[in-house]
């Protein structure tokens, strides 16, 4: 007997509840298994967003996503200030040709001059050899290298819609065996997500693939999108509820990464962004309580942190699609003694760097950063020295962003910074 499939879609306001921290928040009850058609969806770039026939009885239509550029989003209409959820969905490729990709999206706000929302991918086909297997695509969209396989999942937020993939390759997480997401095999998606946090699974719904904790904002609309070239992917069943908590409290996934935020330099100042370098900027070092004007915009220098890994995440400001590109970051290093010292970065931009107002040097870009730099050779940053002087030196660094995969850097100290 066919089994019947349900067809209602909606989107439940279940009034305020009162959770345990005495705060409120709106209950939320969503499902969509799209036989009435994409009524509940908020579609950018619709042409390449539509329902098919699956052909298969379990499920239908579904909701079709094709590749067609960088802004492909279909998004939960009403879902703008939604936190706190699960999202599950299933997804199949049907298409065994060439890229395979599903983008989760999370946290997605949209301003009048930018777009920013937190992602997890699952990619496929992919090399042992990520790096090199990425360089050669890019060199060639059609080349799909003959040892691919796999899938694999990575964090990638968008910030002002450019993909951040490049700050988080700790979390390159391979799909092999067993563990594979098939085309034209139906697979169940879940992402838990809480504040910043958003925990993601595949086929196994106890223990979660990959854990995210390290996105700056808490709530926001959510949906999926195909990747800018590739082939389509299909999702279906597609839910979303509330919850509490996060039901999987153990360490970061995957493992075996270990942050050391107090060994980098992780305080600082930003001014910026620019069209163009600042002559007087960087004449002046760091002043506090000067305004820099650039056509009808004005700047001054506003505090900037790390995320909890140490990274110094310049797309956070960095507007890629309007050409203001550059940013000045300022850290105050003490220094007991005159002294020499080494400055390392990781960094996916060219950085220029001054001390107390004097050129010391320039680093080249790094196709991704990691953060066990300072441990790891197969991973080691980009090096300056610097003459410190005694009591305060103010280290301004120029950073030229915009670049596909992401901007932002680590930075350390050797020796170290003294107390």
């Amino acid at each position: 007997m066919k089994k019947p499939k349900m067809s209602r879609i909606h989107l439940l306001a279940l009034g305020l509840v009162l959770c345990s921290a005495g705060a409120l928040f709106a209950e939320i009850s969503f499902f969509d298994d799209f036989e009435k058609g994409i009524v509940s969806w908020d579609l950018i770039s619709a042409n390449r967003i539509m329902i098919v026939d699956s052909g298969d009885t379990r499920h239908g239509k579904v909701l079709a996503l094709y590749s067609g550029g960088e802004s492909v989003y279909a998004l939960v209409k009403g879902s703008n200030d939604w936190a706190n959820l699960i999202l599950e969905a299933d997804v199949y490729f049907p298409d065994e040709s060439a890229f395979h990709y599903l983008g989760l999206i999370y946290h997605y706000r949209a301003k009048p001059d930018r777009v920013d929302f937190g992602s997890i991918f699952l990619l496929g086909p992919y090399g042992e050899d990520f790096e090199t297997y990425y360089q050669t695509y890019q060199k060639n969209p059609e080349q799909v290298p003959d040892h691919a396989s796999g899938n694999v999942i990575l964090p990638n937020p968008h910030r002002d819609a450019n993909a951040s993939r490049l700050l988080y390759s700790e979390f390159f997480l391979p799909l092999t065996g067993g563990q594979s997401i098939k085309p034209r095999e139906w697979h169940h998606l879940k992402a838990e997500i809480v504040g910043p946090a958003c925990h993601y699974y595949v086929d196994d719904m106890k223990t979660p693939k990959l854990t995210m904790p390290f996105f700056e904002y808490t709530s926001g609309r959510v949906g999926f999108k195909p990747r800018f070239v590739g082939t389509p992917v299909w999702v279906d069943h597609v839910k979303v509820t509330s919850i509490r908590e996060l039901s999987y409290k153990g360490p970061l996934l995957p493992g075996g990464v270990v942050y050391k935020p107090e060994k980098l330099l992780t305080q600082w100042d930003i001014l910026g962004p620019f069209n163009k370098r600042s002559t007087a900027a960087e004449e002046d070092g760091f002043l506090p309580v000067k305004t820099y004007k650039e056509g009808i915009h004005e700047f001054s220098w506003q505090p900037f942190a790390a995320d909890g890994r140490g990274c110094m995440v310049a797309g956070r400001v960095i507007s890629r699609f309007n050409g203001k590109w550059l940013v000045y970051f300022h850290t105050v290093i003490q220094s007991e003694t005159a002294r020499e010292a080494t400055l390392e970065f990781s960094t996916c931009n060219p950085l220029l760097i001054w001390n107390n107002r004097i050129l010391v040097g320039e680093v080249k870009a790094q196709f991704s950063v990691w953060p066990d730099f300072l441990d790891n050779p197969a991973h080691a940053g980009e090096k300056v020295k610097v003459t410190l002087a005694p009591g305060e030196n103010h280290l301004v660094v120029l950073l030229r962003g915009g670049r596909y995969g992401g901007d932002g850097f680590y930075a350390a100290l050797h020796p170290a910074m003294e107390k």
